[in-house]
């Protein structure tokens, strides 16, 4: 059964119709299951894909098997985008951590429409320059603030990215993508429970109290809502 073409994507929403015209008959819809890999450092792109629902996280990875978080993707981003300026190999780990969907198109199909059209590529740069961005901030977010804000604020950005206030994560995976030990994700989960703001169970966190989160949250979470605005405006 074919998939009726409904963009959530922010950019692919935002384009003109002619444009999503133009890139309608190589776009293919996957849905993408918790756990997969995307991506590899140092691995050749071969296809772009405009995330529509669900979040995929860029870690980075150590030798010895350390991984963070550089970046949490959702339906403001285009994986891959970098690919329209020529060959481009991944720098990063792309996960599914939440069960996604993706409309997603050939990277050389992807280059030719881009190339075609000065709307796609100016699409495709500030695309990069969002997702650039996130990275940045994030960084300095790692470096920074303290776990207790950085887990406000990564609740919080989940939840938008998935529209349900019941979110699927582990104490593990939190700790891993915070940089944190165990013990301290569990500490300030209890915290928080005990403020009322969530409830956490068999590696379930429900959003109980969206705002309160949102101010116990470091300025990372205001920062980044306010870059993805003006860089959907700067495309409309």
């Amino acid at each position: 059964m074919t998939t009726a073409f409904e963009p959530k994507n922010l950019f692919l929403s935002t384009l003109p119709a002619a444009e999503q015209l133009r890139l309608r008959p190589y776009l293919a819809f996957h849905r993408l299951s918790r756990g997969s890999v995307l991506q590899e450092p140092e691995q050749r792109i071969n296809h772009v894909s405009f995330i529509q629902s669900g979040m995929i996280s860029l870690v980075a990875m150590m030798q010895d098997g350390a991984a963070i978080e550089t970046a949490t993707l959702g339906r403001e981003a285009i994986l891959g985008a970098l690919s329209a300026l020529g060959n481009h190999t991944a720098g990063t780990r792309a996960i599914v951590q939440i069960d996604a969907t993706a409309w997603r198109m050939p990277v050389a199909d992807f280059r030719t429409a881009v190339g075609q059209s000065p709307v796609l590529r100016k699409m495709a740069l500030l695309s990069s320059e969002l997702m650039l961005a996130q990275m940045q901030q994030t960084a300095a977010c790692n470096a920074l603030h303290t776990a207790d804000r950085r887990l406000c604020r990564w609740i919080v950005q989940v939840r938008d990215r998935i529209d349900d206030d019941v979110i699927c994560l582990t104490h593990d995976f939190l700790a891993q993508m915070l940089a944190v030990r165990r013990p301290t994700v569990s500490l300030i989960a209890y915290g928080l429970q005990q403020a009322g703001l969530i409830r956490y169970q068999r590696g379930k966190i429900a959003v109980l109290d969206r705002a309160g989160l949102e101010r116990g949250a470091c300025e990372c979470l205001g920062a980044l809502r306010e870059k993805t605005r003006r860089v959907i405006a700067d495309l409309a």
